[in-house]
């Protein structure tokens, strides 16, 4: 019996060896009888033989272009047809610059395949990026794919791509937004940078490269360094850009919540908290914008469509230029999480009595974080956290402090602000036993904008046993009350 088995499985195999055999046998035998004349030609003597694409030849061999595509580096081409190449711009075909950065706009780097369903980010030669899609290149069709060459390939379309301003570009070349161009470009800044620099020696002391002055100076931007670069080619975003009126609105709604010694602080400050909302990443047409984009920080953006003043699709995105964007204070300035388990300092140490937990919450069955200490034998003990820049407004104080430790004695801890002696609406509270809820601590004011000192302080009584002096917090919670 199994030596019938063995015979039906030998007889599987080679049946299977066979069929494999022949299919490989016909591919070998389909690519060498492949009648394409383009595999025996490079990209550009591929195209020149293309009569409709003899329009944009030109234009290659004007730009030099035509070099480049006889090499040996392989390429993908999209090549605008004859009547595509007509309707060109008369300020393109008169200007070298223009017209070798729109020749490069077709031309990337390596071979790839047109008719692949989903959107690929095509980095081109010029440094801008298109979107490929299927057999859509921007909103150029592709009429002729896929044409294989020695060193790529090519492909031919019914438009040209135009180069395109990115976000970043159509706002600095941009007229009729004076407010809010000048904020942002108020945002740039000069850096050093050594590698664009001109060395002239070394210093003999400290070793160091000394560098000719003036040389290695390069403008970036905060912006664009610290929000969303809108400037990168290689993604997509939406950038909302307000009119003067409406930039001066906006910006009025804030200034009262950053309070300084100096009104242009104040205004730049509040600028700053306006604009950082205005950029999402992901790519929104005015008729697939959604009633309310949520920015990077969390941040609702309401969106009126009736309030868009234009739509300018960019080599990036888009920017939709709009006469309001009706921020809520409620959603601009949201809750301040302060986390029990990151303090910045400690009345004395105390690392013996110091416990950082991981605890669940048997309530939400979530994992958190919290800080304990027990018998640290210290009156008044306190744990200082840090809240980092905190806005000039009223604030409801809670917090959640976990004793799942004992149920006797409870002992007392209180919150304060700016400093240890500051006892103001926060009076010492028992922490119950296996609360994990929210507990109201009072409320504040801060005057002005700036990082605030707050204070887990706890029994003003010292103990080494028995749990009467504690501290435990899981967050501290600054609910802004406007």
């Amino acid at each position: 019996m199994l030596l019938v088995k063995n015979s039906r499985l030998s007889i599987v195999i080679a049946l299977g060896l066979v069929l494999a055999f022949a299919a490989c046998k016909k591919g070998w035998k389909d690519h060498n009888d492949s009648t394409d004349p383009n595999l025996g030609m490079n990209l550009i003597t591929a195209i020149k033989a293309d009569p409709e694409a003899a329009q944009f030849v030109t234009l290659l061999t004007k730009t030099g272009y035509d070099k480049v595509l006889e090499g040996s580096k392989s390429y993908t081409v999209w090549v605008p047809n004859n009547s595509a190449i007509a309707s060109l711009p008369a300020n393109v075909l008169a200007d070298t610059n223009l017209l070798k950065s729109f020749v490069g706009n077709h031309i990337t780097n390596g071979s790839i395949t047109s008719g692949i369903a989903g959107i690929q980010r095509v980095p081109m030669l010029n440094g801008k990026f298109t979107n490929l899609n299927n057999l859509q290149l921007d909103s150029a069709s592709i009429v002729k794919s896929n044409k294989y060459c020695s060193n790529g390939l090519y492909n031919l379309m019914d438009k040209f791509v135009p180069v395109k301003d990115n976000c970043w570009q159509w706002l600095l070349n941009s007229t009729g937004f004076t407010s809010s161009k000048n904020f942002f470009l108020s945002l740039n800044y000069t850096y050093f940078d050594s590698a664009s620099a001109t060395q002239t020696g070394v210093d003999p002391n400290t070793g160091q490269p000394v560098y000719k002055p003036g040389t290695g100076l390069s403008t970036r931007n905060r912006f664009l360094d610290n929000v969303m670069n809108v400037s990168d080619e290689s993604g997509e975003y939406t950038f909302i850009i307000l009119n003067d009126a409406s930039f001066a609105a906006e910006n009025s709604k804030l200034t009262p919540w950053f309070k300084t010694t100096s009104v242009d602080t104040t205004n730049n400050l509040a600028g700053s908290w306006l604009v950082k909302d205005l950029a999402v990443k992901g790519s929104y047409a005015a008729a697939q914008l959604p009633d309310t984009l949520v920015s990077q920080y969390g941040v609702k953006v309401p969106v009126d469509k009736t309030k868009i003043l234009s739509s300018i699709k960019t080599s990036n995105g888009w920017v939709h230029t709009m006469s309001q964007v009706n921020f809520t204070l409620a959603n601009k300035f949201p809750p301040i999480i302060i986390e029990g388990e990151n303090p910045n300092g400690f009345a004395a140490d105390r690392t013996a009595q110091l416990l950082f937990r991981n605890r669940l919450n048997p309530g939400t069955g979530q994992n958190f974080k919290d800080i304990l200490m027990q018998n640290y034998s210290f009156a008044s003990y306190w744990v200082r956290y840090l809240a980092r820049n905190v806005n000039s407004m009223r604030y409801n104080a809670f917090w959640v402090a976990v004793n799942d430790v004992q149920t006797t004695p409870l002992w007392t801890q209180r919150l304060a602000v700016d400093s240890t002696n500051t006892v103001g609406n926060f009076a010492y509270i028992t922490v119950p036993y296996q609360n994990y809820t929210e507990v109201s601590l009072g409320q504040f004011t801060v005057p002005r904008y700036k990082n605030l000192d707050l204070y887990l302080i706890g029994a003003n009584t010292s103990s080494s046993s028995g749990g009467s002096v504690s501290i435990a917090l899981d967050y501290i919670k600054l609910v802004p009350a406007f």
